[in-house]
């Protein structure tokens, strides 16, 4: 019998939609919503006489869907004279601390909060490394939240610390359990494709905002500030050796409209996130960790691809967008990205007047050619206002102070820098003590709240962080060949590939389901770029193009390696409608397509 996996979520991606569709400033259209000041209020001295009940209460809608948008798009201008008066009274060395976020090694982040309060750092990054783990293997949340406090408490009394982290979901999982598990940015995007109608597009936009939000939350609460996500590269797909699955979709405006969804997401939860990686790391057939990547289209080439999700998000509004390190010709001949004026100006002439930062510096792109105090003062001399990861922080801190002392950097570049990246902060932690018109624990105006689906009442939870990623995964998985429908594991499934973990999760999916397993139909699990031969089912955990070579005659994508992925993968085996759709192309098959 057909049936359909279940859909937990209206009430949270009803309110969710509200906060971020029509209060965009860009429509779908091109038309640009109507902010406070172009919209006329009862209390403007008799303006709305003549308007409908029905007229006075969309012009409120629209102004508090604009209030709440402006809240979530970066620092107003309170933020940026606060920011301009701070910096003021800082000396030379404070301000280049300001623009420098270091690095540390191991789980004592007592060195690094030292090297934060002698340099007068704007904060620190956690990586892999730093995260302390359990007895159970898992993270040492207590642990974990003891050394962020302590990098935030060796910032400057007034300007809020960066406590920042690498959390995409998927692949890139800086921070694993007890934190929710997320599949792969692909997997919005499969949710998103849909059969093409506004509904799915409206519900995949809807996920990337809760999903983002719940994120950000977990993260929130363990102390950290600041998210370097989303990915709005639009991949290329298996020619891109980078991004992949951290991708959206090969679709540039769906990349657009859910990369910005995901900012949202992520200010609303109460962290600053960041578009990365201009000018667009998707379609290069490098890794700029190790080396320089080189493309070599054309502006109006790029325009038209890899920066139409930068574009349509700096339109919007976006508090930050992160520099790739790549050789674009069309920009700067033989200079990366990360040091290149031209590139820095791109971005400019887009619109955005928010903090630019640069991708690590410590990538083999970069610091092999530059070495650790050339690099950072070339980025700032070029535009960017904070510079990540520098291989030795002491080292650039003192060729920037020395830079500006001899002229090669300007007072005003320094400064200038320095203010956007304290605004932002400034911005962040307002929002998220709540004391802006949208973030965490403000409830939407009753105005907005009243249209959520189920009158969720403004609190758009839909039960939790775990509860998204499950509605994630279910809406994600995409049936690329094969009947849809179709019951095939009443006989049982034999597992194969994968790794041992992926494994045991599709194991414990079916032994929930009371599926046998080491019988029936041989379930193949790709993943990592690896081939697919044999199994009468493929599945996909990452990269949906990995089941082009697949022979066998059902396919499956499936985005994700979580315990929920699994869980929707035994759905579809045993009869399950996919309501994926392809995010991507699989060989002869175009983004929006999938079985059912």
């Amino acid at each position: 019998m057909t049936h359909t996996l279940p859909r937990r979520r209206a009430a949270a991606v009803g309110l969710a939609l509200s906060l971020l569709l029509t209060g965009c400033a860009a429509g779908g259209d091109g038309s640009s919503s109507p902010g406070p000041s172009e919209t006329t209020t009862a209390g403007d001295g008799g303006s709305d006489q003549g308007l409908s009940a029905e007229q006075r209460r969309e012009q409120r809608r629209r102004e508090a869907q604009q209030q709440r948008e402006d809240a979530l798009a970066g620092p107003a201008e309170e933020h940026r004279e606060q920011a301009e008066e701070l910096v003021s009274g800082m000396s030379a060395e404070e301000r280049a601390g300001q623009v420098l976020v270091g690095q540390y090694d191991g789980v004592d982040a007592s060195t690094m909060a030292e090297e934060i309060e002698r340099l007068h750092l704007a904060g620190a990054i956690v990586m892999p490394p730093n995260v302390p783990t359990g007895a159970d293997g898992g993270v040492d949340v207590e642990a974990l939240g003891g050394q962020l406090e302590r990098l935030q408490a060796a910032t400057d009394d007034e300007v809020p610390g960066i406590v920042a982290v690498d959390q995409e979901g998927g692949l890139v999982t800086r921070v694993g359990e007890p934190l929710t598990e997320w599949p792969t940015p692909m997997a919005y995007g499969a949710a998103a494709a849909g059969d093409g109608s506004e509904d799915d597009a409206a519900d995949g936009s809807g996920l990337a905002v809760s999903g983002h939000r719940a994120m950000a939350a977990d993260l929130a609460e363990l102390g950290f500030t600041m998210d370097f996500a989303p990915t709005a590269d639009v991949t290329v797909g298996p020619a891109d050796p980078t991004i992949g699955a951290r991708s959206f979709s090969t679709d540039p405006q769906l990349v657009g409209e859910l990369s910005l969804a995901a900012t949202r997401g992520l200010a609303a939860g109460g962290l600053a996130g960041s578009l990365k990686h201009f000018p667009g790391h998707g379609s290069v057939e490098e890794d700029s960790h190790v080396a320089l990547p080189r493309q070599d289209g054309s502006r109006e080439q790029l325009r038209e691809r890899d920066w139409k999700p930068f574009a349509a998000g700096i339109e919007a509004g976006v508090p930050m967008v992160m520099m790739g390190h790549l050789e674009v010709p069309a920009l700067e001949e033989g200079v990366p990205t990360s040091l290149s004026a031209a590139a820095y100006g791109e971005i400019r002439d887009m619109g955005h007047d928010g903090v630019i930062v640069t991708d690590a510096l410590n990538m083999g792109a970069i610091v092999d050619g530059y070495g650790p105090a050339r690099a950072p003062v070339l980025a700032l001399q070029a535009g960017a206002d904070l510079l990540l990861m520098p291989s030795d922080v002491t080292t650039a801190h003192a060729a920037i102070v020395d830079a500006v002392d001899s002229g090669e950097v300007s007072e005003d570049r320094l400064r200038q820098a320095a203010e956007r990246v304290i605004a932002l902060q400034l911005w962040r932690e307002e929002l998220a003590d709540g004391e802006l018109a949208a973030g965490p624990g403000v409830e939407a105006p009753e105005v907005l709240s009243e249209e959520a689906e189920g009158g969720s009442g403004g609190s758009a939870d839909s039960g939790g962080s775990a509860d998204v990623a499950g509605d994630l995964a279910e809406e994600a998985v995409t049936l690329v060949s094969g009947t849809c429908g179709e019951d095939l594991a009443s006989e049982g499934i034999r597992i194969l590939g994968g790794d041992a973990q992926d494994r045991a999760r599709l194991s414990a999916a079916a032994e929930d389901a009371g599926i046998p397993t080491g019988q029936g139909i041989t379930v193949r699990l790709i993943g990592g770029g690896q081939g697919a031969p044999g199994g009468d089912v493929a599945v996909a955990l990452d990269r949906p193009s990995s089941l082009e070579d697949a022979d066998a005659a059902t396919r499956i994508a499936l985005y994700g390696r979580t315990q929920e992925s699994f869980a929707a993968l035994v759905e579809v085996l045993s009869g399950a409608e996919a309501p994926g759709r392809l995010p991507a192309s699989v060989g002869e098959l175009a983004v929006g397509d999938g079985g059912c």
